[in-house]
């Protein structure tokens, strides 16, 4: 077992040293524009778990520069303390405006698919599990093969893709060396081996997924923007009038949602938040960018 520690925490060494040159702030956010839409990918870790899952949220959020009147932001979410391969079990939750925007979302990628080569949605519409599958292909064209197992973890660049093996070597995390078939011991690790390894943790998260529980919710922060944007401060003002943001999500456990919606919002608005040059094609009023400076606090320089 000493023996099997030391040689995991060696290769843990060579791949984080390695890692150190090629991964930057900029891997932690993947945000690309397909067919008009603007789509954010990213990881978030979570301390207030009432009972603990590997999440997976589907944000759609209104966005008027968008072709489709919304972005797409997609966001892996995990406890504080989880691996990113992990056996918690896994959901997928879609947040919406409203329910108007399901089809919306359907129609959007059909043209995604057609523009990024990747297989195109049956139809008629489909469910949202299905509809779960289809965006989880288009996180991976987008980020050109990079899967979201924590952080952005990539099968076909060896050097971010070793980070799974890398992690899996951690101290309490050596029962993964086995499970996905990485065993330094009396074995050379090479890339071929550490790209085999991390596809067989990907397929593994991706069929863990494929089959886990799909909700779909109603998202008050998303409701408040959509009627935000619809509206000028005489017809409606998010600081003074009643505020749809206040309300709840009976479905979810805790209120982690909200922390998560204020975290996508800023991923997708962020830019335009800060550049005041910006707001009116935004369509957004002084009255939005107040009730906006409420969500943006934290993240704002």
């Amino acid at each position: 077992m000493k023996n099997l520690v030391s040689k995991a925490s060696e290769y843990a060494t060579i791949v984080s040293t390695k890692l150190s040159n090629q991964i930057g702030e900029s891997v932690s956010i993947i945000s690309k524009t397909v067919s008009g839409l603007k789509v954010v990918v990213t990881s978030e870790r979570s301390t207030s778990y009432e009972i603990e899952y590997d999440e997976k949220h589907y944000f759609i959020i209104p966005f008027t520069p968008s072709d489709s009147g919304f972005a797409l932001h997609t966001m892996r979410c995990l406890p504080e303390s989880a691996l990113e391969v992990n056996d918690l079990p896994k959901r997928r939750i879609f947040h919406f405006p409203n329910e108007g925007y399901e089809p919306l979302l359907q129609d959007y990628l059909i043209k995604a698919a057609k523009e990024l080569a990747i297989e195109e949605p049956a139809l008629p519409k489909r469910n949202l599990k299905s509809i779960a599958d289809d965006i989880d292909a288009l996180d991976r064209k987008l980020t050109y093969g990079m899967l979201l197992i924590g952080g952005l973890t990539a099968v076909f660049n060896p050097l971010i893709g070793a980070g799974i093996a890398a992690k899996a070597v951690t101290p309490g995390a050596i029962g993964l060396l086995n499970k996905y078939g990485l065993r330094p011991v009396g074995e050379k690790i090479n890339q071929a081996s550490v790209e085999k390894t991390i596809k067989q943790a990907e397929e593994n998260v991706l069929k863990q997924f494929t089959g886990s529980t799909t909700l779909r919710v109603t998202n008050p922060i998303l409701q408040e923007m959509e009627l935000a944007l619809k509206t000028n401060q005489e017809e409606h003002d998010p600081l003074i009038d009643p505020n749809l943001s206040d309300g709840s999500i009976p479905e979810l456990d805790g209120d982690r949602w909200r922390d998560l919606t204020e975290r996508a919002m800023w991923h997708v608005y962020g830019d335009i938040y800060e550049d005041s040059s910006k707001h009116q094609a935004a369509n957004l009023g002084p009255e939005d960018i107040r009730w906006l400076s409420t969500l943006f606090a934290r993240f704002a320089k």
